[in-house]
């Protein structure tokens, strides 16, 4: 009797997490605030009736339960804009220029919002 292992399931690049925190964007076009619904060391997804248009530099401050806010720079990748049949508008945002110790951070917030959600009862 072979003993055959499962299948890889296709892993994503950055853990992501699907868990809402607080993130303020700015650009030129302004200042605005959403929930940010998928977080992962290189991005986050900020689900908001507003959308720069991709290739906008924004800042960023997320919110991260339990710790300072945290500044970050960013670029739009995509926008998913408000419209029929769209379950959430808003957009991708790519961090730029993260340092070490914010990337620790976030890569920590990920991590323990994931174990959050591992212990949720579903």
């Amino acid at each position: 009797m072979s003993n055959a292992s499962k299948p890889a399931s296709p892993t994503r690049r950055n853990a992501r997490v699907h868990h809402e925190v607080m993130v303020g964007v700015t650009s030129e076009a302004g200042t605005f605030s959403g929930w940010g619904t998928n977080l992962s060391v290189g991005g986050v997804f900020v689900n908001s009736q507003h959308a720069a248009p991709v290739g906008t530099r924004v800042q960023i401050l997320l919110q991260l339960p339990g710790h300072n806010e945290c500044k970050l720079a960013g670029r739009v990748a995509w926008a998913q804009p408000s419209g029929p049949g769209v379950d959430e508008p808003g957009m991708g945002i790519e961090f730029l220029e993260v340092d070490e110790k914010t990337l620790a951070l976030v890569g920590k917030m990920v991590e323990k919002l994931s174990q959050d959600l591992s212990r949720a009862p579903a």
